[in-house]
């Protein structure tokens, strides 16, 4: 039984009810007793470019009504979009900075403590350096605009087939050493620290209270998808054993992306609560 945890840290992502509409999604989760949420910024749910973002007073009005708090923002930013923190083009390097800028005035009027970033990714025509040196400036001018809201930057790693740039704890760390601001911290993504061979308390022991945010999913040795609880091979009494023993007051993200989710997500969250509330 664990000791410092709270169902209230747990935050379903609207990634796979990307077929339903927003208040379908918080609707439904609310009904499950989650109070907690991570907003991914799918169009057809919440709007943002690099010239503008969607009122927020549609989704504070649905906060209110279900008693939902967003937790965290995850900006779509992956391979191919066009807005990265490694992007090349200098014209496109100046829109993706605004896009995530107003992610975080967003996040701002949300009340949303946390925006998920990635490193982006280089050309495989060019040096990693090259790219490495673009995302540390744009994530460093990020977290200074961040720093004026009160929003944290959590940056997680990605997998070697979505990025050569932050796959390890070392590159997190060097990430974190030279962009240098306290907006920066560290997001814990289950699945890659699998694939990397390395382990959850290697986190907590390199960066401590820095890691404030975890991305929850079960997994399957061959399986690149992010999985549902239960239909995976990770032992969930063990992982939350170790963030229980480390005091973590961050959340966890249940980020799920198989597409065999999308026609009932709502049962596929439901499921999840009942084997979190057996686990805590």
């Amino acid at each position: 039984m664990v000791k410092t945890l709270g169902i209230e840290q747990f935050a379903p992502m609207n990634h796979i009810y990307r077929f339903y509409e927003l208040n379908d999604y918080m609707k439904s989760i609310a009904e499950i007793g989650y109070h907690s949420m991570d907003l991914w910024t799918c169009g057809s749910h919440y709007f943002v470019d690099s010239n503008n973002y969607e009122d927020t007073k549609y989704i504070k009005k649905l906060m209110s009504q279900y008693d939902i708090r967003i937790v965290s923002i995850t900006p779509r930013q992956s391979c191919p979009n066009p807005f990265h923190m490694a992007v090349k083009k200098t014209e496109l390097r100046e829109k993706a900075k605004q896009y995530f800028q107003n992610m975080i005035l967003a996040a701002h009027e949300l009340s949303c403590p946390k925006l998920l970033i990635t490193s982006g990714w280089q050309s495989y025509s060019e040096t990693r350096q090259e790219a490495w040196d673009r995302s540390v400036w744009m994530v460093g001018e990020l977290c200074r605009f961040a720093e004026k809201y009160g929003v944290s930057l959590t940056m997680e790693t990605l997998s070697r087939q979505s990025t050569t740039l932050v796959n390890t704890i070392s590159d997190l760390k060097q990430m974190m050493k030279e962009v240098n601001s306290k907006a920066f911290t560290i997001t814990a993504d289950i699945h890659t620290i699998y694939n990397a061979k390395e382990s959850i308390q290697d986190y907590f022991d390199t960066f401590g209270k820095k890691l404030n945010h975890c991305h929850f999913m079960d997994y399957k040795n061959g399986i690149r998808s992010h999985l549902a609880w239960g239909d995976g091979e990770a032992d969930i009494k063990e992982i939350l054993d170790i963030f229980d023993r480390n005091r973590f007051s961050g959340h966890f993200v249940l980020e799920y992306t198989d597409s065999k989710y999308f026609l009932e997500p709502f049962k596929v969250y439901e499921k999840t609560y009942h084997i979190i509330r057996q686990n805590l």
